[in-house]
């Protein structure tokens, strides 16, 4: 990802269908967010307490064509890039924004770039909200990636993107809905979970860190879950329609909140002294966190690290930061064929170049 210094780029459209948001954006060359448009899906599965695959398909289908005739309205030129999420994500939702998306460059004669979107979620924190170019990024950053789907720490060198640790089973994002569900709050849960937290008592409930005893660096989320879950049921916890949670709901969400970012930060110390980054960032839905943010700036201020952080509203899936990853994949060398790109609904796959992607010869 480094190698882009001073240079000027593709202006890029992006197209981000991985879950359930749809979200179109249009770049400079200079990695400028020159318009967005975004629809969300929140209200359609919200009575359902987490999205449902079909309907969120269906949804990406109706918005996406509107949507990129409203982007491209707004920016100032065509682009000359299409940049696209394949994956991971949701299958029939992904396969709606790639399909889509090799049928307008191919129409239009563009390149095409098929964009991991845990590497999207990489190059969020150097896109500037109020429409300044991006910044370049150092040599060596150390990143978390936490958000719904995904809980990851990343070093990003010269050589790409390489994962350094993960969660082994539920992802931060996810920990943060079953136990807002758990308490009858709304889909998504992480923003409410949030805001009650901030006038609750985090050393108030006990609640476990768990350690792996295979890995050093490594974490788990599931029985940290359970045990929220578990304290919920045994003291009959609800905040289901108040006004007013209550202190028992503030201080069980303030503790469970303090138990996650703590599982999400064990690991920095090891990962600074052994991968001497130049910058930490933190991307994805979570990094919107205010603990995890306060939390992280201190850390890294102890560490001796600078630090930085997207925007909070560039933390959720979004377009821009699509087209900021295929910017940076072309410039690489990589691109895809729009004839034979397909979705790649698992995470098994590498980022930039990923499998669908050839270094200056071609998409697979």
């Amino acid at each position: 990802m480094q190698g882009t210094r001073d240079m000027t780029l593709l202006r890029t459209l992006g197209i981000e269908t991985s879950c359930d948001e749809t979200a179109v954006a249009v770049l400079d060359g200079e990695g400028r967010i020159e318009a967005e448009a975004m629809s969300s899906q929140v209200a359609a599965h919200a009575r359902y307490g987490g999205v449902v695959p079909e309907l969120a398909s269906r949804e990406h289908l109706r918005a996406l064509p509107w949507l990129t005739n409203q982007a491209l309205t707004a920016a100032a030129r065509p682009p000359e890039l299409v940049a696209v999420t394949a994956g991971p994500g949701l299958v029939g939702a992904l396969l709606v924004g790639v399909r889509y998306a090799a049928a307008f460059a191919w129409g239009r004669s563009l390149p095409m770039v098929a964009v991991d979107h845990l590497e999207a979620h990489l190059a969020s924190p150097f896109l500037d909200a109020g429409g300044g170019p991006a910044a370049p990024m150092p040599e060596r950053v150390l990143a978390l990636v936490a958000s719904g789907g995904h809980s990851s720490w990343y070093l990003i060198d010269e050589g790409g993107s390489h994962r350094l640790c993960r969660t082994r089973d539920d992802a931060a994002g996810e920990s943060f809905d079953k136990v807002a569900q758990a308490l009858g709050l709304p889909y998504p849960g992480g923003p409410v979970v949030d805001r009650i937290a901030r006038d609750g008592d985090p050393r108030a409930v006990p609640l476990p860190r768990p350690r792996l005893h295979d890995s050093r660096l490594d974490f788990s989320f599931s029985g940290l879950k359970s045990a929220a879950v578990r304290w919920i049921r045994e003291h009959q916890l609800s905040a289901a329609g108040a006004a007013d949670p209550g202190r028992p709901v503030r201080d069980l969400l303030a503790s469970f909140q303090r138990a996650v970012v703590d599982q999400l930060l064990a690991p920095l110390p090891d990962l600074v002294a052994e991968h001497r980054p130049e910058l930490v960032t933190a991307s994805g839905g979570v990094a919107a966190n205010s603990e995890l943010r306060r939390r992280l700036a201190e850390r890294a201020d102890a560490l001796g690290i600078a630090l930085r952080l997207p925007p909070p509203r560039l933390t959720t899936d979004n377009a821009a930061m699509v087209a900021r990853a295929g910017q940076l994949a072309l410039a690489r060398g990589f691109w895809s064929d729009p004839r034979r790109v397909d979705a790649r609904p698992r995470e098994a796959w590498q980022p930039p170049g990923m499998r669908g992607l050839s270094p200056s010869g071609g998409g697979v």
